[in-house]
């Protein structure tokens, strides 16, 4: 079997768990670790991912990457004009591109600028870029996409996300202004510091692949407070009268009317986790994944399967969930 080798770029938490996921496969080669940190460089990607010695050592560079790499994987951002520099860096030598950045999921709409400087560099590189991502990427819009082939006449769009963020890693439970006061979690959410960044990008995903023209897309934001004091392995100690969580709302309207609603709850202790997804269609779908999906494997295990998808494509450009064949996982 011959293996994809995958550079590694943003050595982060998410990176981390890209490298050890990696190692459990067959398929897949490290190229390569980069990160822009000045205190990595030079130190051995395995040590830094609390792993054993791997030979490889982590780079501030691209320099020269295109030569050892099918593909990059670039976990470092979330905003896409702050990820749009690297990306294109790296297209420029020779590499395409997979990203978790939330806001190249689907950019056209909110993030032109980046999209169109990214896109204009993969088309004269020859390469494709692709940001994906367990959610947005999958859960609450792809899913949608590939549920829509089983009915007809779609009037609305329902889709719901709750999950317990306990097991989750501490940047998120953070993200998502678990521990705050209600004060602290105002701050932070008029500041643009805590949310779950890609509901709106997911809203237009979905009405672009319905064929839905979408007048107008909103998204709210308020926290889930906790009633009683929460310690639970793994997950930040909240008090009674704190946040725990977040709870967000993404709404697409056409034709005057809502279309498309998404909710988002993601909070400390959040019983029963779920991902749901209801069609108004002919015939009525509704879909729930019991349990829910953890977040942070899910990326590691889309990423790096979408990764062996768009080292072997010959598109190029800036290219969405739209534009590819399925990614599929592996077996054995």
């Amino acid at each position: 079997m011959s293996k994809t080798r995958i550079l590694l770029v943003g050595f982060g938490q998410i990176g981390r768990m890209l490298y050890r996921a990696l190692l459990r496969r067959d398929d897949l080669e490290l190229a390569g670790v980069i990160d822009s940190d000045p205190a990595l460089t030079g130190r051995d990607a395995g040590v830094t991912a609390g792993e054993t010695p791997v030979g490889i050592a982590i780079s501030a560079s691209v320099s020269g990457t295109g030569d050892r790499a099918d593909v990059a994987v670039v976990t470092t951002v979330s905003s896409a004009d702050r990820c749009a520099e690297t990306i294109i860096a790296l297209v420029r030598e020779g590499l395409p591109v997979v990203t978790t950045c939330e806001e190249l999921f689907f950019p056209w709409e909110l993030h032109p600028e980046a999209a169109k400087s990214i896109d204009a560099a993969a088309r004269a590189a020859a390469v494709s870029v692709l940001g994906i991502g367990i959610n947005p990427g999958f859960l609450m819009d792809y899913r949608v996409a590939a549920l829509s082939a089983l009915t007809s006449n779609i009037r609305h769009v329902l889709v719901e996300r709750s999950q317990d963020a306990s097991p989750r890693r501490p940047a998120f439970q953070k993200k998502i202004g678990a521990g705050q006061t209600p004060a602290e979690f105002e701050r932070n959410r008029q500041a643009g510091n805590l949310r779950h960044v890609g509901l709106p990008e997911s809203v237009h995903f979905i009405g672009a692949a319905l064929g839905w023209k979408l007048e107008e897309v909103t998204e709210t934001i308020e926290p889930v407070m906790a009633e009683s004091d929460l310690v639970l392995p793994g997950a930040i100690p909240v008090r009674a009268g704190m946040a725990r969580g977040v709870r967000q709302r993404g709404c697409g309207f056409a034709g005057g009317r809502e279309v498309i609603r998404l909710e988002f709850v993601a909070a400390i202790g959040e019983p029963g986790s779920t991902d749901r997804v209801r069609l108004e269609g002919e015939p009525v779908l509704d879909s729930t994944l019991s349990g829910g999906v953890n977040g942070d494997r899910g990326t590691c295990a889309i990423a790096l399967n979408a990764a062996i998808r768009v080292a072997g494509l010959n598109s190029s450009g800036l290219l969405t969930m739209l534009d590819i064949p399925p990614i599929t996982g592996c077996g054995i």
